[in-house]
């Protein structure tokens, strides 16, 4: 009875031995080996996250230039444009010239009924003979005194008194050439001739119209020299000069045109408080009209050599700004001091809008140039294709 439990008890000690070492077994086998690069064991500790980012959200930091620029709207103006007008009362008789057609300085441009102009500068030759025969009558009567005067057959009196008479004379001569003169001119101001070369831009009368002095005839603009008139803020105004580019473009056109500041308005413009930029155009299509809508860019500062980054890069906290960077696969919060902004400018990558930093960056540094989120500095970071 003794042996029969002693064998009961070790064949129960060799039955959980034997299951011991299958447990065992059996969890080896269905746990990976964990080995770091060496080979040893990995550590049991929480692996810590990393933030992959795309190499395209990289940029490094070159130095490059940076080129300020104002938007500028506007229309165009012909620099050179004036109204004809009548100088005299009358019936239009004609009108050789319409809308869109060039005229050359001198060329006829209307013509009014010269008849009572005519008869006035008949009426003033005839007086001009008039005053010219008294003139020649007072200073034949002047001689013949002369002589009287000599032989002491009148007084002085007499003879100042025909002197006299001819001063009168020739007055009324003078006077009569003047109204000859003036009717004259009248009769040519009845032919209205074009004071400049040009386009006719609108005409206002029709023949057979009656026209007072001071109507309005055509109008005529020389489309050889056309500026651009554009309204910059009196804010911005201090870093417009004279000669600086632009590039603008014009309604209709396929190309952009380069154009210079000619002239600056010295005041502002009621209601707007803006100043109006005279441009010049330095080659002028012969398809550009007055009136036509342009819009550009004028550049006001370029310099070269700057540590430039896109807008997009920048954060903001409070009145500090600071950039993403990568060091040492970590991703690092750095300030920086901004300089020149340039909100229109091109940046690597298609971004609009670049920043020129003073300080807080390198040449040759990695930033972030885009918000990507919430990041975290000091976060393991790793940059992938």
């Amino acid at each position: 009875m003794k042996r029969s439990a002693r064998l009961t008890v070790i064949a129960l000690f060799a039955l959980g031995v034997a299951a011991a070492a299958w447990y065992l077994l059996s969890t080896r086998l269905s746990a990976p080996p964990a080995q770091g690069r060496t080979g040893a064991p990995a550590s049991s500790g929480p692996t810590e996250p990393v933030v992959e980012l795309a190499r395209a959200d990289m940029l490094r930091i070159e130095p490059g230039r940076l080129t300020r620029t104002l938007p500028v709207t506007g229309t165009l103006a012909a620099s050179a444009q004036t109204l004809v007008r009548a100088r005299v009362a009358g019936d239009v008789l004609d009108i050789p010239v319409r809308e869109g057609m060039s005229v050359s300085a001198g060329q006829l441009l209307a013509r009014i009924d010269p008849t009572d102009f005519e008869l006035r500068v008949n009426e003033r030759t005839a007086q001009l003979r008039s005053a010219q025969a008294q003139l020649d009558q007072a200073r034949r009567t002047l001689e013949n005194n002369a002589r009287l005067l000599d032989k002491a057959f009148i007084s002085q009196n007499a003879f100042d008194n025909a002197q006299s008479a001819v001063e009168v004379a020739a007055a009324a001569r003078d006077g009569a050439e003047a109204l000859l003169s003036q009717a004259r001119k009248a009769l040519a101001d009845t032919r209205i001739l074009a004071p400049m070369t040009g386009i006719v831009a609108q005409r206002f009368v029709q023949p057979g119209e009656k026209i007072s002095p001071d109507g309005r005839i055509v109008s005529i603009v020389d489309l050889s020299r056309i500026e651009l008139e554009a309204a910059v803020p009196a804010s911005e105004i201090a870093s417009v000069k004279i000669g600086q580019r632009a590039q603008i473009r014009i309604e209709g056109m396929a190309q952009p045109s380069s154009a210079r500041v000619l002239r600056i308005n010295p005041s502002t413009a009621a209601g707007t408080r803006s100043v109006t930029v005279y441009l010049g155009l330095d080659k002028v299509d012969e398809r550009l009209r007055a009136g036509m809508f342009a819009q550009g860019s004028l550049t006001v500062d370029e310099r070269d050599g700057l540590l430039l980054v896109p807008l997009s890069a920048l954060r903001e906290r409070g009145s500090q700004r600071h950039v993403y960077l990568i060091e040492n696969g970590r991703i690092v919060e750095r300030s920086v001091e901004t300089g020149l902004i340039d909100e229109s400018a091109s940046a690597p990558g298609g971004f609009i809008g670049v920043a020129e930093i003073r300080s807080g960056l390198n040449a040759g540094d990695q930033i972030i140039r885009q918000n990507l989120g919430q990041l975290s500095p000091g976060a393991r970071a790793r940059i992938t294709d």
